[in-house]
C-alpha cells in the first residue's frame, strides 16, 4: 500500500503547490491592476521659437475608490513637475528651470460629462476613458527660455507626475492619509535632451 500511495502523495503535494503559486500570482496581479498608479511612458523636448516645449505622455489608472470618489464629485488635481538641470561633478547641479502645471479631472453630474481642465483650458467627454486619454497627454508646453541653455554644456530632463492631495476636500484628505489608493505618484522620469541651437 505505501508503494503506491508515496508517488500519489508527491505527485498531489506538487499539484496543490503549483495551484497555489497559480492562485498566488494571480491575485497580485489582480491586486496590482486594482491599485492607482501613473507611469510616464516617453517625454521629450521640442524646438520652438524662442523657447523648448515639452510633449509626454504616460498612463494612468484610477482604482475603484478613487473612480468612485471621483463619479461622487471629488475633483483630482494632477500636478506636473518639470525641470532642467546641469551636473556639476563636485556639487549639487545647478537647477536651470522648474516650471509647474496643474491639470484637474472631474465629473459634471448634471451633464454626465467628465472634464479635464489644463491652463484654464476645459475639455468635456462623455466616458472617463477619453478623459483619461486626454489627461495623459502634455503637448507643446513651454519650459525652457532658448536663452537659459548654453551651447556645449550638458543638461538633465527630468519630469515627474502626482496627485496632488492638498486640493482634495478637506474630508478626503483626512481619508487619504496612508492610504495606496490616493498615494498616486509617478517616478522620476530622466532624460538627456537635445537641444536644437
Amino acid at each position: 500500500m505505501m508503494v503506491y500511495f508515496m508517488p500519489y502523495y508527491k505527485s498531489n503535494k506538487f499539484s496543490c503547490l503549483t495551484i497555489l503559486l497559480t492562485l498566488f500570482f494571480a491575485f497580485s496581479s489582480f491586486a496590482y491592476a486594482a491599485n492607482s498608479s501613473i507611469h510616464i511612458k516617453n517625454a521629450e523636448l521640442i524646438s520652438l521659437e524662442e523657447s523648448y516645449a515639452l510633449n509626454a505622455d504616460f498612463d494612468i489608472s484610477l482604482s475603484p475608490v478613487l473612480e468612485d470618489a471621483l463619479n461622487k464629485g471629488v475633483p483630482f488635481s494632477f500636478l506636473v513637475e518639470f525641470q532642467v538641470t546641469s551636473p556639476r561633478r563636485y556639487w549639487f547641479d545647478d537647477e536651470i528651470v522648474t516650471q509647474n502645471q496643474y491639470v484637474t479631472l472631474s465629473y459634471h453630474a448634471l451633464s454626465r460629462q467628465y472634464l479635464v481642465i489644463r491652463n484654464n483650458h476645459q475639455q468635456s467627454f462623455p466616458n472617463l476613458q477619453q478623459a483619461k486619454e486626454e489627461l495623459s497627454i502634455i503637448k507643446s508646453w513651454p519650459v525652457v527660455d532658448k536663452k537659459l541653455i548654453k551651447k556645449g554644456d550638458a543638461y538633465s530632463a527630468a519630469i515627474k507626475i502626482r496627485l496632488d492631495q492638498t486640493k482634495l476636500p478637506k474630508p478626503v484628505q483626512v481619508e487619504a492619509v496612508g492610504s495606496d489608493d490616493w498615494n498616486m505618484a509617478s517616478e522620476r522620469y530622466h532624460w538627456t535632451p537635445l537641444f536644437v541651437f
